[in-house]
């Protein structure tokens, strides 16, 4: 993962990531009503969000590819030369005004949920694969809300050796700095609602530590200017 980073980024990353792992333990798959019950209503109004995504992906407008939000990913984004691309609302906290105005209800029914830190949407060309990696940071945990899912072939995500395949309106919750990958093998797109929740953190010092990661993250989003490049065309 990130395999351009520096030395000293990759020693902060795996040395936060195992701390982390010495205070939080959780399997590979979590309980949407422990985690995350706001899920049910983004599954109740997963037809409103799919049309509003929908219409921006037949707009003709670019989305652009993970890879050129985040320099480093290349070996999971540009590595079989087909698109996974992004619509980001929402990166650590920090709205991208312009990318919410596209899909104005989505914004409206996230920004009553405190505990969403990111949204994006994302979106897999036919016969992508995206390679096994891992999150590099435990004080979030992954949301996948399927907005549209190929009806012929294998389209699902592995996380930890254990397979889950997507159905269209329904939700799955993940501890992504498990390794996990992605397989869209079929002739269609498939999309997706992607949030992070913040993380229950246990213990006073760990949560200030936590705080500490998370106002960090948010500095090397504005400083990789993560929100200019987000702007579609």
């Amino acid at each position: 993962m990130q395999n351009n980073r520096s030395r000293l980024f990759k020693f902060f990353r795996d040395s936060n990531l195992s701390l982390y792992n010495c205070k939080i333990k959780t399997p590979a798959y979590l309980n949407l009503e422990e985690y995350f019950p706001e899920y049910r209503v983004l599954e109740e109004s997963w037809e409103e969000i799919k049309e509003e995504i929908e219409g921006v992906v037949n707009s003709g407008k670019k989305l652009p590819k993970f890879h050129e939000l985040d320099d480093g990913q290349e070996h999971i984004s540009d590595n079989d030369g087909l698109s996974w691309s992004l619509l980001n609302l929402l990166l650590y906290g920090m709205w991208h005004k312009k990318n919410s105005t596209l899909c104005p209800k989505t914004t409206s029914l996230l920004k009553k949920m405190k505990g969403v830190t990111s949204a994006y949407f994302s979106v897999l060309s036919p016969g992508k694969h995206i390679p096994p990696h891992k999150g590099p940071y435990k004080g979030i945990i992954r949301y996948q809300l399927a907005i549209s899912v190929p009806k012929k072939g294998v389209c699902k995500i592995i996380v930890d050796d254990k397979d889950f395949f997507w159905v269209e309106g329904k939700s799955v919750l993940f501890d992504d700095t498990y390794t996990h990958e992605v397989i869209n093998n079929t002739k269609e797109h498939r999309i997706a609602l992607l949030l992070d929740i913040k993380r229950r953190v246990p213990g006073f010092w760990m949560r200030q530590y936590d705080k500490f990661v998370f106002l960090l993250i948010q500095f090397l989003v504005i400083l990789n200017k993560t929100f200019s490049k987000s702007k579609i065309n």
